[in-house]
């Protein structure tokens, strides 16, 4: 086990496996509190959206994040990273769990500048230390149909075999968006 100094002062632990881990006392915005900030956000900046989702508590922006996404009506918006470019309905929110302020656009595309700063008068003061129960990165499994899930963080050649699935495409070969919808 090793500790580094992380963003704010914040100390990080390493475990043998490269799990990262933070006390619960270095985390100055809660949970609940980081939804409420990205549910602000996305009201002042989309005006509309729909089924906010977390996504998982990372470190990104050079910053300890809550990572949010929502789908938001009528929005497209492209990435262009190295030899990927990424079209996109949802936005994409990372709220500081030191700061509480909203980088944008997020998802690992994000430049790291703050769109909207935190003012802890504009929350509920019950939200502080409000935990929810998040689930870090939810995903599907894949289970036969009579036996139980292996659960192991891996989907292993023989789990595929006779299971039905859907091709997902990440990027494009085009430079511009052709079609939407």
């Amino acid at each position: 086990m090793r500790t580094e100094q992380g963003p704010g002062g914040v100390a990080l632990h390493f475990d043998k496996r490269g799990n990262v881990y933070v006390a619960t006392k270095d985390i100055k915005i809660s949970s609940a509190l980081a939804e409420a900030i990205a549910k602000r956000y996305l009201k002042e900046k989309h005006k509309t959206y729909e089924h906010l989702e977390f996504e998982a508590f990372s470190y990104d922006h050079g910053d300890l994040v809550y990572m949010y996404h929502a789908h938001v009506p009528d929005l497209a918006y492209g990435v262009h990273v190295g030899p990927m470019k990424f079209a996109t309905d949802h936005a994409h929110v990372h709220v500081s769990a030191i700061t509480g302020d909203v980088y944008g656009p997020g998802c690992g595309f994000g430049s790291g500048i703050v769109e909207m700063k935190f003012d802890p008068k504009e929350y509920p003061a019950d939200l502080k230390d409000k935990r929810l129960p998040y689930l870090q990165f939810n995903t599907d499994f894949i289970a036969r149909e009579g036996g139980p899930p292996k659960i192991d963080g891996k989907i292993d050649k023989e789990e595929w075999q006779g299971a039905g699935y859907q091709v997902i495409h990440v990027g494009t070969a085009k430079d511009k968006v052709t079609e939407y919808g």
